[in-house]
């Protein structure tokens, strides 16, 4: 499937909304009792997003033959990799030579090793696109109860085992996460599900309704399955009905799909530019809460789109991108990984 597809951009609009959003929120902790409710209210959906988007981009080109398993995972390195060894330790000095954020782990290596948030993501999404692309160049993947069995796999482990050993070793234990909504994304495009429907649709508008009210009771203490998100079975099915209503919809808007289309950048830059406008505020003492917001918010979406099409009139910053260092034909950058 070649070309942008609308839909497809306007949840990657989205899902940077949320993610922005939500480490705007963390930032103001604390000043008021409804940031916390929405960072925890959002979790539910705001990664899950991410990495069902990388599955149904994968789907439109998946790894066919395992031959091309080593090239295809050399690009990988470029796109996810190199931003990774880039970012975590930008993202680590400016935390510790701000005093923002959580504090890093002692000694630089681990923040390699066990990674600094946001960028963990693409260290467990690099081991999803591994497992993942090797299993389809094998044909492990081609009917949907091959599919099937894959997330039911992923489920038990994720429900059943503690998979956040070492606090996060090279995020294995994430990766085995994301991998159940990678794994929902692939199978909503490779099998059609696009063209499910009206009848379809609202069936999954109405279980994400009523899962959405579940993890309400789950975020306000009431009642939950599980201590976490990761481990609860209902709030991982938010994260596939969300989407997947979407889908069916064919639900679209061109802001969100512009947003989107610089997806990738929003994500790797958008912590710079928060901290820096929290930065402005504080050393002015601009404290109303709700403009702050609004202005960090801006900063995270709009001063990280600025920052795409700056880098990207240089090699290094194309590099950092984790685009090709050679000049090309612009493009939107896709979604975190696509």
């Amino acid at each position: 499937m070649g070309g942008r597809d609308k839909v497809v951009d306007s949840l990657r609009g989205i899902a940077c909304i949320l993610l922005v959003t939500l480490h705007v929120a963390q930032n103001r902790f604390g000043e008021a009792d409804w940031l916390e409710w929405y960072g925890d209210t959002f979790i539910y959906i705001r990664m899950p997003l991410f990495a069902f988007l990388s599955g149904v981009v994968y789907a439109w080109r998946p790894l066919t033959a395992t031959a091309g398993y080593g090239d295809y995972m050399g690009k990988k390195v470029r796109r996810l990799l190199v931003p990774y060894v880039i970012f975590v330790p930008l993202i680590g000095i400016a935390q510790v030579a701000l005093d923002f954020g959580t504090p890093p782990p002692a000694g630089p290596w681990n923040w390699f090793i066990y990674s600094l948030p946001p960028y963990w993501f693409l260290l467990a999404t690099f081991w999803v696109y591994a497992v993942v692309a090797l299993l389809d160049a094998y044909k492990l993947l081609d009917t949907k109860l091959k599919v099937g069995a894959l997330f039911g796999v992923l489920l038990a482990a994720n429900v059943l085992l503690n998979l956040q050993f070492a606090d996060g070793f090279l995020q294995f234990g994430s990766a085995v996460y994301l991998g159940l909504f990678f794994t929902a994304g692939l199978a909503a495009t490779r099998f059609g599900w696009k063209g499910i429907g009206l009848t379809g649709a609202w069936i999954m508008t109405g279980a994400t309704v009523l899962l959405f009210a579940y993890t309400q009771l789950a975020v306000l203490g009431v009642w939950s399955m599980a201590d976490d998100q990761r481990h609860d079975p209902l709030g991982i099915a938010l994260g596939v009905t969300f989407p997947l209503a979407f889908i069916a919809f064919g639900l679209k808007n061109d802001f969100l799909a512009w947003i989107g289309g610089y997806s990738y950048g929003i994500f790797l830059l958008h912590p710079f530019a928060i901290v820096a406008v929290a930065g402005a505020l504080q050393v002015v003492g601009f404290e109303p809460l709700i403009p702050a917001l609004i202005l960090m918010t801006a900063a995270g979406l709009f001063g990280s789109i600025l920052g795409v099409i700056v880098l990207r009139k240089a090699a290094v910053g194309r590099v950092m991108l984790g685009e090709k260092a050679k000049k090309r034909t612009p493009v939107a950058v896709g979604a975190p990984p696509a």
